[in-house]
């Protein structure tokens, strides 16, 4: 870690004139004195390092220094830059920060730091746990160790012991992959369901017998059941939301018609009932008659 952080100051000591200790410090969240140090140690292993005190002072290089340019053109390293950003919230800010601070070595990369991708990993919800569930989660990957939690699925709340194997983030997102000493196979649980989450002291020895399975949605796949949907006009933003312009037809009325495949009718089910009379499943018809007595029972609710 103090060898990372050295090679972080070394980078800000070449990308600016001059920078005092208390940034630095700041920047790497450590104190001014162990800036100091590795200052010293930096000197000591051959680096002009200087030091001027009082009022416009602080710490440079010797102006004749030189150090090896990247070899990342400005377009590789934006996009670093970016998932580096975005990654930031889930790791240790204090690592990010020195691995942004070793790809600054040019003054073209100075400018990507206000990249023009921002990438978001945390919930609308400000009360989310879910950047602490992660932050767990990926100490028990990296040490091998089963985690305990509660997870709520289509059988209820149930208590599981996993394996962690992989976090993965796909369409807005968090799942975890691993495997499940309940039912001793691998399964894929979906972070917004799992609470209470405690990392164990049991190792468990990685498996090598497994591959991650590919993550569908619930209305592109390319198998099942073909639905076709009519919709308001005043709910397109919402159509093109879910589907996307070009999965998009109308009629000579206005009308928007949808027509997708799916393997989970039960999503059907819940999503257009959201919508009232502004939307009509056409067919097949032994969806049309579920949404039927769907909608029936729920009206029973309110007729009391």
């Amino acid at each position: 870690m103090k060898s990372n952080r050295m090679f972080g100051i070394l980078c800000f000591l070449l990308e600016r004139d001059r920078v005092t200790a208390k940034e630095l410090a700041e920047y790497f969240e450590v104190s001014v004195r162990t800036i100091h140090r590795d200052l010293l140690d930096l000197s000591s292993v051959g680096f002009p390092v200087i030091s001027q005190q009082g009022i416009g002072g602080g710490v440079s290089l010797l102006p004749n220094f030189r150090y090896s340019k990247s070899a990342l053109n400005k377009e590789e390293m934006s996009m670093i830059f970016a998932g580096l950003n975005s990654f930031s919230v889930i790791d240790d800010s204090t690592k990010i920060k020195t691995l942004l601070a070793k790809l600054r070595l040019n003054d073209e990369s100075k400018m990507l730091l206000e990249n023009d991708v921002i990438i978001d990993f945390t919930s609308w919800n400000f009360n989310s746990p879910m950047i602490d569930r992660i932050k767990i989660i990926r100490k028990s990957i990296a040490a091998k160790t089963k985690i305990e939690m509660q997870y709520y699925g289509g059988k209820g709340h149930i208590s599981v012991l996993v394996e962690p194997y992989k976090l993965v983030f796909k369409n807005s997102n968090w799942y975890l992959f691993g495997y499940c000493n309940n039912v001793n196979d691998f399964r894929l649980y979906k972070l917004n369901r799992i609470v209470d989450v405690v990392l164990s002291d049991i190792i468990f020895t990685e498996r090598t017998d497994y591959e991650i399975p590919e993550l569908k949605s619930d209305f592109v796949n390319n198998s099942g059941c073909e639905v076709t949907v009519r919709m308001d006009t005043s709910f397109e933003f919402m159509a093109i939301d879910f589907f996307g312009m070009d999965n998009l037809r109308r009629d000579t009325q206005g009308n928007i018609f949808i027509t997708f495949q799916t393997e989970n009718t039960e999503w059907v089910l819940r999503v257009f009932a959201e919508f009232g009379d502004k939307a009509e499943i056409l067919s097949p018809k032994s969806l049309r008659d579920e949404m039927r007595d769907f909608l029936t029972k729920a009206k029973k609710l309110y007729e009391t």
